[in-house]
């Protein structure tokens, strides 16, 4: 009889717990319902909407899309139209590798930063290495300047002064913003733009094919016609 008393004790006190709890559980999930109510009604209230679902609607996503994509081209209207050979939807980027001129080598590293930063990919043509992009360049700006400069999707954006105003009051990013994004180093030439002539292995000179005993040694050799000056070819995938 005793041991019956003490199981009828401890299933009352079971019971009472349980309630406790549900009632707590109740308790504590009407608080959050009142936050979320009340945070709701804060948020119609600074946007001026009616109360309600205050999840973005598909037709309001679309419209906030829209209206950073007219943003976007606002701003790359600010910018002359001046297109470099396949730049109608890239970033072209006209840079030198040579360390004589610190002040430009140091520019060009910049505005380089600036782009990695942003993660996106960019055609890089170094004017030091191919006399071709030199000579394209001042064609497409009307005289013989210095790199860097840069191109987004066939608008001068300009050199490195202006390439870093833009990224400190954040319009870079959105003038780049849609460029593709990089993935992995370029497959070709790992980055480095160019790729040493299959022709000629980049001695820029090939053995002429129609020479005699009594022609000159310098008769005997004719210039690549694939490379250029230094015996490179440009890297297809990423100049």
């Amino acid at each position: 009889m005793k041991g019956m008393k003490e199981r009828l004790v401890k299933k009352i006190k079971l019971i009472t717990t349980v309630k406790t709890l549900k009632q707590s559980l109740t308790l504590h999930k009407s608080t959050i319902d009142r936050t979320i109510h009340h945070l709701r009604d804060e948020i119609v209230a600074e946007s001026g909407q009616s109360k309600g679902c205050v999840t973005p609607t598909l037709l309001e996503l679309e419209d906030a899309e829209e209206h950073n994509l007219e943003e976007e081209r606002g701003i790359l209207l600010e910018f002359k139209e001046n297109c470099p050979p396949g730049g109608e939807d890239s970033v072209v980027f006209y840079t030198t590798g040579l360390r004589s001129v610190r002040k430009t080598f140091e520019a060009c590293r910049r505005v380089r930063f600036l782009l990695e930063n942003h993660q996106v990919m960019y055609r890089e043509r170094d004017v030091s290495m191919d006399s071709e992009f030199r000579e394209e360049m001042w064609r497409l700006l009307g005289g013989k300047v210095t790199s860097p400069r840069l191109f987004i999707r066939g608008r001068y954006i300009g050199g490195a002064e202006e390439v870093v105003a833009l990224n400190e009051n954040g319009k870079l990013k959105k003038l780049l913003q849609g460029i593709s994004q990089v993935d992995s180093p370029c497959e070709s030439c790992e980055n480095e733009r160019f790729l040493i002539c299959s022709s000629c292995n980049g001695s820029t000179r090939l053995l002429a094919e129609h020479h005699d005993e009594e022609s000159s040694n310098d008769n005997m050799w004719t210039r690549c016609r694939e490379c250029n000056e230094n015996g490179l070819v440009k890297c297809p995938l990423c100049t």
